[in-house]
């Protein structure tokens, strides 16, 4: 008797300390007066929903607001700040995160209204159940199969739907519309591995496909915390891995909690990734954003990105060997927060070549290197451009520099490489980063060479020299110059 009545003590104590945190955090956002859903993640919120005309919104909380800053800083958008509100105004669809008190983020997600594709098979048909308590991979692998054969579009209403590996076919599309998630199963993990050379676990797989396309406002969740607190580092698992494929479009939905990377991108070509919120739990290690990994012609545009490991790391690992060169990759009008580089190439460069990369109009709203290109496997860089992308704070991560190019060996068996061609253009760190920035070649063959920067501001002045700039280098950087 007295141990059950410890117990309820205990769960109450538990119930009650938890409401506390959730208070503390507590927030509700109305919309032309209409009350707007927040969703919770980890330790921040969010709400998505539709904006259809300039919408003046108020964020309330049930504890005081001293201060509120919104990012992206270029988007020029003003807050007030009364007591437990702060209101301001969105003119057009986008993301965009309300810092609270210096220390709180709640992300909004204004998306223009959902398409819902004219062909669209309705998944429950399948009999397939949407409350998220079954595991159904075989029945909603037999739905997108048959969907993907007949060319139409298999649709998930709003509800949960818990499946093991899912493995999407040539001419496979599948609509998650807003409401609606795909969920990984918890039970074990050997469930999403493949018996071929690509040894990494994976929930979706698509692999030697042609034609397939994930879209809407719905989202796909690995469940990665809970995986990697379970079963440790066998739980290291990517949320989507596409292989050796082409001609694959990534629209829209929300990509959740990976157990490591979230998205990569493995010898392919022809890929389209636009307007995907990518939600990370910055807690976890390794958990990189869009990884395109020996690919060509791929375009990320319009997505967001919170993480723990880089946003975007452009690569060569020949994982199960494949490998190939990079070339005409475009990260472009983004927004992205994360502990370590954002917008990178490598560091594993096991190619030959990786040319052709182009950073556009992308906003950092935080990060420990903001540009970084690190040649650790032998390749050759060509032709990267980074060119107006804003970066407003500094994560104290381990590097702490704006931008961070180096040539270097990942061990002693490792091939050096080379950087050449490099333009940085109409960059802006509204605040300078804590430590100068590097810029290394590793001898007279492997070094750096042909770096412009131009029209480089710091703290609104501009930048038109190595002291300026607060840039580091050494004899193995040639033909580095201002404009």
């Amino acid at each position: 008797m007295r141990s059950t009545y410890l117990m309820l003590v205990t769960m109450l104590w538990v119930t009650w300390a938890f409401g506390q945190d959730n208070q503390g955090k507590g927030y509700s956002l109305t919309g032309n007066g209409k009350s707007i859903e927040v969703k919770v993640f980890t330790h921040y919120q969010y709400v998505s929903f539709d904006l259809l005309k300039p919408t003046e919104l108020i964020l309330t909380s049930n504890k005081p607001i001293g201060s509120c800053e919104i990012s992206p800083r270029s988007r020029g958008i003003n807050c007030q700040v009364k007591g437990n509100r702060v209101t301001f105004t969105l003119d057009k669809p986008g993301y965009v995160m309300v810092r609270i008190n210096d220390t709180e983020k709640f992300f909004v997600f204004a998306e223009v209204p959902e398409p819902i594709p004219a062909d669209a098979v309705n998944i429950l048909i399948y009999g397939v159940d949407n409350s998220g308590q079954k595991t159904q991979t075989a029945l909603i692998q037999k739905a997108m199969d048959e969907t993907a054969l007949s060319g139409k579009t298999l649709l998930f209403p709003k509800g949960v739907y818990t499946a093991g590996q899912l493995r999407p076919q040539s001419n496979t599309h599948i609509h998650l519309v807003r409401g609606a998630t795909l969920q990984s199963d918890l039970s074990n993990v050997t469930q999403y591995s493949s018996d071929d050379k690509v040894t990494t676990r994976k929930f979706i797989y698509i692999k030697d496909a042609d034609q397939v396309k994930i879209t809407g406002y719905g989202a796909i969740n690995g469940n990665g915390a809970q995986l990697r607190e379970k079963f440790g580092d066998d739980a290291r698992m990517r949320l989507i891995m596409a292989v050796n494929s082409k001609n694959l479009t990534i629209e829209g939905v929300m990509l959740q909690d990976p157990g490591s990377w979230n998205t990569q991108i493995l010898l392919c070509q022809d890929v389209l990734i636009r307007n995907v919120k990518l939600m990370n739990n910055t807690e976890l290690s390794n958990t990189d954003g869009f990884d395109p990994d020996a690919s060509k012609r791929v375009l990320i545009e319009d997505c967001f990105a919170y993480c723990g490991d880089d946003n975007i790391a452009i690569k060569t690992t020949n994982y199960g060997n494949y490998l190939g060169d990079v070339d005409d990759i475009t990260v472009r009008g983004c927004v992205f927060l994360t502990k370590k580089s954002s917008l990178k190439v490598g560091t594993e460069t096991r190619a030959a070549s990786m040319r052709n990369i182009l950073f556009e109009n992308n906003d950092v709203l935080e990060s420990d290197r903001g540009m970084a290109l690190y040649d650790s496997d032998g390749a050759v860089f060509e032709n990267i451009r980074f060119i107006n992308n804003r970066f407003e704070r500094n994560y104290p991560d381990a590097k702490r520099a704006g931008f961070y190019f180096q040539v270097n060996k990942r061990n002693k068996e490792s091939k050096p490489g080379q950087i050449k061609n490099i333009l940085v253009r109409d960059c802006v760190f509204y605040t300078a980063f804590p430590k100068p920035s590097v810029i290394e070649g590793l001898d007279s063959t492997h070094c750096i060479e042909n770096v412009t920067i131009d029209n480089l501001q710091i703290e609104a002045k501009k930048a038109n020299t190595l002291q300026d700039a607060r840039i580091l280098t050494n004899e193995f950087v040639r033909n580095l110059i201002f404009k």
